[in-house]
Parts: structure tokens; C-alpha cells; sequence
């Protein structure tokens, strides 16, 4: 059986690797990128099962990144993952939602490593 393959894109390479350790410990394949630019090329080569999106980043922002995705007909399943307040989070899950997006939820950081333990287990059981 193939491993799971998770994407995220977030501007801090720290968080990049908090979720590596997470997502590796639960048997995901993992790759990490620091811009939306970077994102849309590795999204094309690597084909993720799972798509982490941080939505407030310097050089671009999930709601963008959301677009490219529903361009692309993205069949993962996205989470997002910011420090924005929970109505902005929201409004972005709706976005994606109506843009056809698996949408599966929002983290809000800082990230407890439980809470996307949870979640990303919950996803690889139904084969997210």
C-alpha cells in the first residue's frame, strides 16, 4: 500500500518542522515549502493526498493558494493552518468549500501536536 503524501506551505520553517515530525511519525510521506511559488510546482510533482495551507503568508496568501487549487482540480484533502482569528479561518473553509476543495478543517497556531495527530490520522484511516 502506498504511504499518504502530505504538501504544506507555511513561511516558518519551524512549523514546517514540527508537522514533518508529526506527519512522518503517523507513516505520511512529507514535503515542506516556504512560498506560494515553490507550493504550485512541488503541488504539480509531488501530488499530495493531503495539502496543508498556512493563510497569511508574506508573498502570497491561502486564499490564493485556494484558487490555484481549484484551478488545478485538486482532489486533496486541504487543511488550513494560521493564526488568524476563527472568522477568517471560517471564510476560508466556506471559499474552498464553494471552489469545489476538500476542505477538512482549520489548525489554528500555535499548533498542539495532539490536535494534528488527530487529524491527520482521522484522514489517513478514511484514505484522504
Amino acid at each position: 500500500m502506498n504511504r499518504p503524501k502530505l504538501l504544506i506551505v507555511d513561511d516558518d520553517p519551524e512549523v514546517g518542522a514540527f508537522v514533518q515530525k508529526v506527519a512522518e511519525s503517523l507513516g505520511y510521506d512529507f514535503s515542506f515549502t516556504d512560498s506560494a511559488d515553490a507550493f504550485r510546482m512541488r503541488y504539480r510533482s509531488f501530488r499530495p493526498d493531503v495539502v496543508i495551507l498556512d493563510l497569511a503568508m508574506p508573498d502570497s496568501d491561502g486564499i490564493e493558494l485556494l484558487r490555484f487549487l481549484a484551478e488545478e482540480d485538486c482532489r486533496s484533502s486541504v487543511l488550513l493552518m494560521s493564526g488568524l482569528d476563527a472568522s477568517m479561518r471560517e471564510a476560508a473553509l466556506h471559499l474552498g468549500t464553494a471552489r469545489g476543495l476538500r476542505m477538512e478543517g482549520s489548525i489554528p497556531k500555535p499548533v498542539r501536536a495532539s490536535t494534528l495527530r488527530s487529524l491527520l490520522a482521522a484522514l489517513d484511516e478514511r484514505g484522504a
